[in-house]
């Protein structure tokens, strides 16, 4: 019966070095590679010291643990791609709302000088009055105009006593009071806007208004036909 030389000992430790060295270089799929573990248990039963076997449910175990993460890694790649699939399936719907009118829900309009803001409320029925508020894009309250409170769609002509405001994005809200003037509730309203372009934020798709507000699909409320 033949003992393990010296020499055997350095091939094997080579081996090992070698295959070590390999798996750093090449990443985790080649880490995992199943026919390489293949190899090296192979090579390592080869020159064992007969006198000293190692225990076969060690190499039973270092198997399982190879298969395991074999599998784990080839299952991680599927759901890459079937995320990758959904994110882009997800990125054409939306492509094909360029163009629309979208009414956004809590969003800042851009009124470009001369055309009116359009606007909803949802309104609230159990207020006795109501004020609305006209907001700059650094969110401070520059007037308040007439609105009624109702759902239905409504309008800013742009003024604020008789003269219009600069070119810009705005935010229109509502603040309901109760019969005492003690206030219930507000709401930022809703506002229209065309699509300009839809990007992806990472692995989400954003929706790109004209007037740059960038909003979430889950904001649109609404899609019409433009003007």
């Amino acid at each position: 019966m033949q003992s393990v030389t010296p020499a055997a000992s350095q091939t094997q430790t080579n081996q090992t070095n070698s295959a070590n060295s390999a798996t750093k270089d090449s990443g985790v799929a080649e880490a995992v590679d199943f026919q390489n573990f293949l190899t090296l248990l192979t090579a390592q039963l080869k020159h064992q010291d007969p006198l000293d076997p190692a225990d076969s449910t060690e190499f039973v175990a270092q198997l399982a643990q190879f298969s395991s993460v074999e599998q784990l890694v080839s299952a991680n790649d599927k759901l890459d791609s079937i995320a990758s699939s959904i994110v882009s399936d997800g990125f054409d719907k939306y492509a094909s709302w360029i163009g629309r009118e979208a009414e956004t829900s809590s969003s800042s309009a851009y009124f470009d000088g001369a055309n009116s803001v359009r606007f909803r409320l949802s309104g609230s029925e159990d207020a006795a009055t109501m004020t609305t508020s006209i907001f700059d894009q650094a969110g401070n309250e520059i007037a308040q105009i007439n609105a009624a409170n109702t759902s239905a769609v409504q309008s800013w002509n742009g003024q604020i006593d008789g003269e219009h405001v600069p070119p810009g994005i705005y935010t229109i809200s509502a603040t309901y009071f109760d019969a005492e003037g003690e206030r219930i509730g507000s709401e930022v309203a809703s506002t229209f806007s065309i699509v300009r372009e839809v990007r992806l934020n990472g692995d989400q798709p954003t929706i790109v208004l004209t007037s740059g507000v960038e909003v979430k699909p889950s904001d649109v409320k609404g899609l019409g036909i433009s003007s």
